[in-house]
């Protein structure tokens, strides 16, 4: 009687450790399947599901349940994300133009990053689960391209619930994503390999959808990264017929007008044309206002988020836009050349700085794992669509960008713990 008790209690306990292990991948893997699929259709879903894994890092770092120590492999990308803000703090502070403190909310992701990784680290998902998510918000993101480009035709620009430039942008970094985990399982597992490609066509589509133009940047240097990392013959002329056949897709494809009107409004700003009224020669005039701010402020900046108030500011000279009608922006349209104008040269350094170690200690995971890329990839994509867009000017508390990045930086440290435990548990020859 004690022994059938004595099992009966122990496949309880079981049954509920089972519960325990699983619950955790389950539950984040649906939060990551909102947090794709309905940032489309109301794009506050992205900040309420980053904030609820900022929520769960803090608890668990604050409990104990998690040790700090934990986030020692990512210890540059947490300080550069921590002298990221308080450069931009700095610089708002310092600006002579009016400013409210709420205005550093966009900087707070940087800072918070971390909790993201802390999140994804302890709910135990892997990249399997990632790719579940992303096969169910490419349905969305392809749904919504559908619906708002007129069909296949794709007469009007998608958008989502955004401009057609973010949507393209996040549509193309979730495309490149689901390739590398797509290419990363074909030789384990058929089934995921297959729900990766389908995911990436989905979301290429909408990003062509989109019309924009900015995000295809990054696949020279996604190619240039792959060719000369892996050096391996079959890699490279994979990656190349890769290119080719992106490349004839474009061409074929609403964004082949795009490049040409781009060409020629370029040929036109060179010449000095004052026909200038087109997004190219909108970002050159910008990018030349911003040189002229960090010619003048060029420690900190003008101020974080002071980019309109600066090219306005006839004291400050700093106002390229001849055109009259006049047009003022609030970012110089580009991460770079706005980071540059509104906080200074110290700004711009820890930007690449941060990137510098994304990339380095992402890669100094274990050699044997089987998605040390996935971090650099990521961001050589968001490096990528950063020189026609500055994200930080939306002001939102959280984005899909860099929430996507601590997702892929959390899943990334979490196997690397496991790939060291089975190696620890082997039995030495």
């Amino acid at each position: 009687m004690n022994t059938a008790t004595s099992l009966s209690d122990n496949s309880f306990k079981k049954i509920i450790g089972n519960f325990k292990k699983n619950i955790y991948p389950f539950v984040t893997t649906l939060a990551i399947c909102i947090f794709i699929a309905l940032q489309p259709i109301k794009k506050s879903f992205a900040t309420d599901i980053t904030i609820l894994f900022w929520l769960l890092g803090t608890l668990l770092l604050a409990t104990g349940k998690l040790p700090y120590s934990i986030l020692r492999p990512y210890k540059g990308i947490i300080i550069t994300g921590l002298i990221f803000f308080l450069i931009s703090a700095t610089s708002l502070l310092s600006s002579s133009y009016t400013f409210r403190i709420q205005e550093l909310e966009p900087e707070l992701r940087m800072l918070l990053l971390p909790l993201t990784i802390v999140g994804i680290y302890y709910s135990g998902i892997n990249f399997k689960h990632l790719l579940i998510a992303l096969m169910v918000g490419s349905l969305s993101y392809a749904w919504v391209a559908y619906n708002q480009s007129g069909g296949f035709e794709m007469l009007r620009r998608a958008h989502g619930d955004e401009n057609a430039v973010g949507f393209g942008n996040g549509s193309f970094l979730l495309a490149t994503i689901s390739v590398y985990l797509s290419l990363s399982h074909w030789k384990s597992s058929k089934f995921y390999f297959i729900i990766g490609i389908v995911s990436a066509t989905l979301f290429l589509y909408s990003a062509i959808a989109a019309n924009t133009r900015g995000s295809l940047l990054a696949i020279p240097a996604i190619s240039i990264f792959v060719i000369f990392n892996l050096r391996k013959v079959g890699v490279t002329i994979g990656t190349l017929a890769a290119v080719t056949l992106i490349s004839a897709a474009i061409y074929q494809s609403p964004l082949k007008a795009g490049f040409s009107r781009a060409n020629e409004n370029f040929i036109r700003y060179a010449e000095g044309s004052e026909n200038n009224k087109n997004s190219t020669g909108y970002r050159l005039m910008l990018w030349e206002s911003a040189i002229c701010m960090a010619k003048k402020e060029p420690f900190f900046g003008v101020g974080t988020h002071k980019f309109r108030a600066a090219t306005q500011d006839r004291s400050l000279d700093c106002d390229y836009n001849s055109i009259e009608p006049k047009r003022y922006f609030t970012q110089a349209h580009s991460l770079y050349f706005n980071t540059l104008a509104t906080m200074g040269f110290s700004g711009l350094l820890c930007l690449i700085l941060f990137g510098y170690f994304v990339c380095k200690e992402s890669l100094s995971l274990h050699p044997y794992h089987p998605h040390r890329y996935a971090a650099v990839i990521a961001l050589l994509t968001i490096a990528g669509y950063s020189l026609t867009v500055d994200a930080f000017f939306i002001r939102f508390i959280a984005d899909k960008h860099l929430t996507l990045l601590g997702i892929v930086l959390g899943i990334m440290l979490h196997e690397q713990k496991k790939i060291t435990s089975e190696l620890q548990h082997q039995p030495s020859s």
